[in-house]
């Protein structure tokens, strides 16, 4: 942001080397009344006059709407939209519903299971009669013959109904540890829903910011351009008079120039900052643009806390922090339960089958239950596998913890750094425009009175635009470095 403030403030002093005008100083002004919170459903309407990107914000306000094609937004507002529709958040929300089902999922083996079958069949069957041989005799010699019995061929049915249940009564903690681990998950994903809500409100907060800056840069070369424009009429009517030579009019016709080509690039960067800010809150509908308040929404007037509050306090609050410890949570007791997929279980079962056929359509159904108990004494080192990544994962998530303990006191020293140095910086500022707005009354009144010249107005001009621009930027840079500790602190 620093680099950024930086390069708005030498565009626009090159650009307008030789923009002479009255220009008001920029002053911070209230923050406007942040729109109310909305209640009820998230369900809106669905009027034709609500965006399609506003269903589920009720609240929408006629000051919002008032403009065709624009929605005029207070940094409230902003962040308000952006964390009931952002999509990273609704995908962070979508972890945690995903999260408790694997709370579920794990916690299964605990429960019964009861399986239903039934099946119906039909098959045929063949009957033989015996062979029989019939012997006869006569004075011409003898006569034999065979005669076999034809086959009858018939249809037999059968059916099967049957129940069986399946209960592990007790695997000596491997459940309850799989239960555990994924209770801490779905813990650390709902705080990392808190997390990316908060990134996503520094997104939105420095976006708008940067849009509110380079809409007051914006009217800052508009005054520019107006006063350009009556200095010129000014000295038309000097050099008609024959009281000034006429390359004053050149002179102040470049410098209007000037002036509204610092203007374009102005608007021009406006209008990239409001994209910028679109796509911070998560902008969906097309149709309409969203526009600033020019106003600075005014940050803390207090100094900034004692670093060691603001880090303790980050220490007990910051959501990734908490999440980090659920994961540790999570992964020490996935090492639990690696380490008891080796133990035995204890389950039971029961089954009644009910078997009907062609032979007997009336049998008394079968029940049989038992106890069991098994254990795997070698599971070809695959437990022993499991406690090897298992411990990794422990290794890994409490690294990250502390990689970040590390750097959080110096993130907030930076922040804390960078707001008693961009309060400083506005003081003087806001002195310097004083200065420069009251050196230019000077070489105006010279300049009406016959006794200056472009180039004496020209340079006091170009005081009064560079030193509000440094103020703009001062401020941008205070408001910016507010909402980074907020951030850092976990507020």
């Amino acid at each position: 942001m620093r680099s950024l403030s930086g390069f708005v403030v030498i565009a626009l002093v090159a650009s307008a080397e030789a923009q002479p005008g009255q220009v008001p100083a920029p002053a911070p002004a209230p923050a406007p009344a942040p729109a109310p919170a909305p209640s009820g459903s998230d369900v809106g309407s669905g009027s034709d006059q609500t965006p399609s990107w506003l269903l589920g914000v009720q609240d929408v306000t006629a000051a919002e709407m008032a403009t065709p094609g624009k929605l005029t937004l207070t940094m409230a507002r902003a962040v308000e939209l952006a964390e009931k529709q952002h999509p990273t958040i609704r995908i962070a929300r979508a972890a945690v519903e995903a999260a408790y089902g694997r709370v579920d999922s794990a916690a299964v083996p605990e429960h019964p299971v009861v399986t239903l079958g039934a099946s119906v069949g039909a098959g045929s069957t063949s009957t033989a009669c015996g062979a029989s041989n019939l012997m006869g005799s006569g004075s011409g010699g003898g006569l034999s013959f065979t005669s076999l019995c034809p086959t009858f061929d018939s249809i037999a049915y059968n059916t099967s109904l049957s129940a069986r249940l399946n209960w592990t009564i007790y695997d000596f903690g491997l459940t309850a540890a799989n239960v555990h681990a994924a209770e801490a998950s779905a813990d650390a994903a709902v705080a990392s829903v808190a997390s990316s809500g908060l990134d996503v409100r520094l997104n939105v907060e420095n976006a708008y910011l940067q849009a509110v800056a380079y809409r007051r840069l914006v009217q800052v070369a508009q005054n520019t351009v107006k006063s350009e424009e009556g200095h010129v009429d000014q000295a038309k009517r000097f050099v008609a008079a024959q009281a000034k030579d006429p390359i004053e009019v050149a002179q102040a016709e470049a410098t209007l120039a000037n002036a509204k080509s610092a203007e374009a690039n102005a608007e021009s960067n406006e209008a990239v900052a409001l994209a910028t800010l679109r796509a911070a809150i998560g902008w969906l509908d097309p149709t309409r643009q969203p526009v600033v308040d020019p106003n600075w929404p005014t940050p803390p007037d207090e100094t900034p806390g004692d670093l060691g509050q603001y880090v303790e306090k980050a220490r007990k609050d910051r959501p990734d922090l908490v999440a980090l410890e659920k994961q540790i949570e999570a992964a020490d007791a996935s090492v639990t339960a690696a380490h008891a997929e080796r133990r035995p279980a204890l389950g039971a079962t029961g089954a009644i089958t009910y078997t009907p056929n062609t032979a007997n359509w009336s049998p008394e159904p079968a029940w049989s239950a038992g106890l069991s108990l098994t254990w795997a004494l070698w599971d070809g080192g695959r437990s022993a596998a499991d406690v090897h990544v298992a411990n990794a994962n422990l290794l890994s998530a409490q690294a990250q913890r502390d990689s970040l303990l590390v750097t959080l006191t110096s993130t907030i020293e930076q922040f804390r750094t960078q707001i008693m140095s961009n309060r400083a910086s506005v003081a003087s500022s806001t002195e310097a425009v004083k200065a420069a707005q009251q050196e230019l009354k000077l070489a105006e009144a010279r300049y009406a009175q016959g006794l200056g010249s472009q180039i004496e107005l020209a340079d006091a001009e170009t005081a009064v635009t560079t030193a509000s621009g440094n103020l703009i930027t001062a401020e941008w840079q205070l408001a910016t470095a507010w909402a980074n500790l907020i951030r850092a602190v976990g507020t």
